[in-house]
């Protein structure tokens, strides 16, 4: 962060009276120089289960320096993205809690274009809700809106006509397509993303369980920054915050960048 927007973001932390969140925290109730006083990351459980390719029809190259080639887990499927606005949408669609399966490179499927010409396209993510509905969606840029509307429009004209091995023909292979772009998957959102995914791995339940009993009690919105005064570990309150927030205990009243200063309310 800059020097011109750390003061910018003291001055807006003050005056909402959080301008001691701009400085670190002083321990409450613990030494922090004793033994065990930062938290230790659960062993994981076993056995191990190795990641499979879930039904991606194709393998991306494996990720360059000058690329956005990647890939993450979601529950032992490896998820493939090959730009930076696949990334964001792959963390996205991750912290969905209504999604029961995700998948990357698939379904394949066919289309005629403007000339009666057969192609094929193939679909960037593929998910299935807890309810069974069957959802392919294509990833591109907001500037080509238009000419991948035309491309869906064409692919739902053919009967979302999935293309399998050996030219094996599936129609209705998805119940529905929609197309994801940068006007959704934005940095912000991104960002957010990137903290809920986190705070399921790294949470401490105790302080979980204190939160939850704390905002219980609070009336009406109150800011992110109020949850992160006058605790033992500043640490330890922020990631359960983040961790509510993915439990849906806590909502955003606004979208965009949850910080210090978002405004949130308890869904009781």
């Amino acid at each position: 962060m800059r020097h011109a927007n750390k003061i910018a973001k003291f001055i807006k932390l003050k005056q909402a009276g959080l301008g001691s969140l701009a400085f670190p925290a002083p321990t409450v109730g613990q030494d922090p120089h004793a033994a065990g006083s930062m938290a230790v990351r659960p062993a994981p459980t076993l056995p191990f289960k190795e990641p499979s390719h879930g039904p991606a029809l194709r393998t991306p190259a494996l990720k360059q320096a000058k690329t956005n080639r990647g890939h993450s887990v979601f529950r032992s499927t490896v998820v493939y993205h090959e730009s930076g606005l696949e990334q964001r949408v792959s963390a996205l669609l991750r912290t969905y809690r209504n999604i029961k399966r995700l998948g990357s490179q698939y379904p394949m499927v066919e289309y005629a274009d403007s000339d009666g010409v057969v192609r094929r396209h193939t679909f960037d993510f593929f998910i299935e809700l807890t309810n069974g509905t069957r959802i392919a969606i294509a990833v591109k840029a907001l500037r080509k809106h238009k000419e991948m509307t035309d491309l869906l429009d064409r692919i739902r004209a053919y009967g979302i006509t999935g293309v399998g091995k050996w030219g094996r023909r599936t129609p209705g292979i998805a119940d529905a397509i929609m197309l994801a772009t940068d006007a959704e998957a934005t940095y912000e959102q991104f960002e957010n993303a990137y903290f809920i995914l986190a705070s399921r791995d790294r949470h401490d339940e105790a302080e979980c369980a204190r939160l939850h009993d704390l905002v219980r009690g609070l009336p009406g919105q109150f800011r992110f920054g109020q949850l992160l005064l006058n605790c033992a570990s500043r640490a330890k309150r922020r990631t359960a915050i983040w961790r509510l927030i993915d439990l849906g205990v806590l909502e955003p009243s606004s979208s965009g960048r949850i910080d210090e200063l978002s405004w949130l309310r308890s869904i009781h």
